[in-house]
């Protein structure tokens, strides 16, 4: 029998999406949200009016970071500080790993499918918002 896995479908994407901006405006804050599948891969992104143009690059970052390293970005900040163990590990991949609060990784079935990005407001309520994404996102995958 072949191996089944869960992968991300436009679905998915928009659901959390319009999970992460129904957060976001309960906040009364304009954020962007990046979903990427497990590779990284961008599957949806949005912009809310008058966000700025800035934070499109860091929702994207701090996205992939949560899908390729499985864990949600902000674990990374105390552990890649001056000094720290991983000290420098941003710079293996530049542009890409963002070791700030915001990205979490979207996970089904106990596997790592992707992740979601969220910038524009405070770094705890963007994390916040991609958590509220993520957990609507397991309540569905498990109905």
């Amino acid at each position: 029998m072949p191996r089944q896995m869960w992968t991300l479908t436009q679905s998915d994407a928009s659901f959390l999406v319009d999970r992460a901006i129904e957060a976001a405006a309960g906040m009364g804050v304009r954020v962007t949200v990046v979903v990427v599948e497990a590779s990284g891969v961008p599957l949806a992104l949005l912009r809310m009016d008058d966000t700025k143009p800035a934070s499109v690059h860091v929702a994207q970052a701090k996205a992939w970071t949560a899908a390729l390293f499985q864990r949600p970005s902000g674990d990374y900040g105390p552990t890649t500080a001056p000094g720290a163990i991983a000290y420098g590990l941003p710079n293996a991949f530049p542009g890409w790993m963002v070791p700030l609060i915001g990205g979490q990784p979207i996970v089904a079935a106990g596997v790592c499918i992707g992740g979601i990005g969220v910038s524009g407001a405070t770094g705890e309520q963007d994390d916040g918002i991609a958590q509220a994404a993520t957990a609507a996102f397991a309540q569905r995958a498990v109905a």
